[in-house]
């Protein structure tokens, strides 16, 4: 009868990596997320100090909308490497895929359609 031992005394260097890949991810998304929001129509209300005296810009902008795209294709990018990153680590049974990484395809997939049919 054999018996694995187990040489993993916490978490190593990979485990570590992909929790700093996941952080990178929301930190992507929250600037694709502020690229779309600066990108949107402006509309004037009364709180605005500068309403009065400026016309509010109606139509999308193009340029922050690109940078959003960008940044979309950047956040798919850095979570396809972390879960090929996960998935060639998972050896064991207790080894789970990163459901966080799965959603930050999903979201940057939808994202990208999203953007593009703006332009």
């Amino acid at each position: 009868m054999t018996h694995v031992i187990d040489k993993r005394k916490g978490p190593d260097f990979i485990v570590k990596s992909i929790s700093w890949v996941v952080a990178s991810c929301w930190l992507v998304i929250f600037v694709a997320w502020s690229y779309v929001y600066y990108a949107m129509p402006e509309h004037l209300t009364i709180f605005d100090p500068h309403g009065i005296y400026r016309q509010a810009r109606t139509y999308w902008d193009i340029h922050l909308l690109k940078d959003a795209f960008i940044a979309i294709n950047v956040l798919l990018l850095i979570s396809i490497a972390g879960m090929v990153e996960s998935i060639l680590r998972h050896h064991r049974k207790t080894d789970r895929l990163p459901k966080t990484l799965i959603i930050m395809i999903i979201m940057s997939l939808v994202g990208m359609f999203v953007v593009s049919s703006l332009f």
